[in-house]
């Protein structure tokens, strides 16, 4: 790997890391330990961007570099896709890394594939890592719940390994009826006691001891139909969540539904 690339990275690593630790600092001390106490709370998630630095010569576009955003701020340019790839790849060990040290358990992230522009028409897709979140530790009925299903529900034919920081809700908004701009923090069903009980309670009605548990995961942008009609019909605004879900479906030794959700 280019040194160069290795020292971007770990500029981005550092500004993400000084942004958490500040954010969870303030949290602390003032209270603000629970995800759902809303405006109070500093955000403990920070937003990872790239973007083309293109220019047009004779009809033809031209990709000079791709620049590197932590929130708003410029940490740095590469020249190539190779570049980016290789940063946002050193960038994934440091906070690997990082998750293994005190007080940090909670930090999780996801890679997403994303097109740059290329001086093509087909582009480049590079794997970055656009969320990095500093989510509070585990409750224990997420861990019963986490342990149940793992237990007793399966991925077709394999099991499902539902693991930590999985399943979240985050607020999203658009026009016209869709949805593009994700922005609230990621809320993690591993923080939510009450709602992680009640699904396990639920579950362990509904399933008999023959009775087959499907698990699927899946990925959504949920809006009201209600909100989604209205905003499409009046051009305007509208709200609605980005979701990580798993949906559960119980069924009998003969194939009848007992029960069917959504958790996230």
């Amino acid at each position: 790997m280019d040194n160069k690339n290795k020292e971007i990275a770990g500029k981005i690593f550092k500004e993400v890391k000084s942004l958490l630790a500040s954010a969870h600092k303030y949290n602390k001390e003032n209270g603000f330990g629970n995800m759902m106490d809303g405006w109070r709370r500093k955000r403990q998630q920070v937003d990872i961007s790239i973007w083309d630095n293109t220019t047009w010569e004779n009809g033809t576009r031209q990709v000079r570099s791709y620049t590197i955003k932590v929130e708003d701020k410029e940490i740095a340019k590469v020249l190539t896709h190779y570049d980016a790839s290789e940063v946002f790849s050193e960038l994934r060990s440091l906070l690997n890394e990082l998750k293994k040290t005190r007080g940090w358990s909670g930090l999780n992230f996801m890679s997403e594939r994303v097109k740059l522009a290329s001086c093509s028409w087909s582009g480049y897709e590079v794997s970055i890592i656009p969320k990095v979140c500093l989510a509070n530790p585990i409750c224990s009925e997420y861990k019963s719940l986490m342990n149940y299903i793992n237990k007793y529900g399966t991925n077709g034919l394999y099991p499902v390994h539902l693991g930590t920081y999985e399943l979240f809700s985050a607020a999203m908004g658009g026009k016209r009826g869709q949805l593009w701009d994700e922005y609230g923090e990621r809320i993690f069903l591993d923080n939510k006691p009450k709602k992680c009980a009640r699904i396990l309670e639920e579950l362990r009605k509904a399933r008999g001891s023959k009775d087959k548990m499907e698990c699927k995961r899946g990925e959504e942008n949920y809006i009201d139909e209600m909100e989604r009609k209205y905003s499409e019909y009046h051009e305007v605004e509208c709200e609605g969540e980005k979701r990580k879900y798993l949906a559960i479906t119980i069924k009998t030794p003969q194939g009848k539904v007992k029960y069917q959700t959504k958790i996230y």
